[in-house]
């Protein structure tokens, strides 16, 4: 242990970061670990398409327009519809707002030091 306080083995620093964690999934586009992997993925790649997602994920196409729907309802990714030889092919990117809190999210989980 470092025994500094306001270092991350410092338990009281650890609760606060647990305790943030616990508000930011509370959000209730992020209480599911599927829509939280959708965000990391997108974090990752910035954009992809929704068969990238499907494949990644695992989800059937029903089940991932429904995550989707929900995490662009709260901003966190935009869906866009692209035309391409007559073939419609949706595109999902994350938005700032989703960039940032996924990557506090990973912040707050690595600051952890498990």
């Amino acid at each position: 242990m470092r025994g500094e306080a306001g270092r991350r083995d410092d338990p009281d620093v650890a609760r606060a970061t647990i305790k943030s964690l616990k508000k930011q999934l509370g959000d209730p586009s992020l209480k599911s670990s599927t829509r939280v992997l959708i965000l990391i993925l997108l974090t990752m790649n910035k954009k992809m398409s929704s068969v990238e997602l499907r494949a990644l994920t695992g989800l059937g196409k029903g089940s991932l327009e429904n995550h989707l729907e929900k995490l662009a309802t709260a901003g966190y990714v935009s869906t866009r519809n692209v035309k391409s030889f007559g073939v419609t092919h949706q595109t999902v990117e994350v938005t700032e707002k989703g960039l940032e809190s996924c990557r506090t999210l990973l912040r707050r989980i690595q600051s952890l030091d498990v």
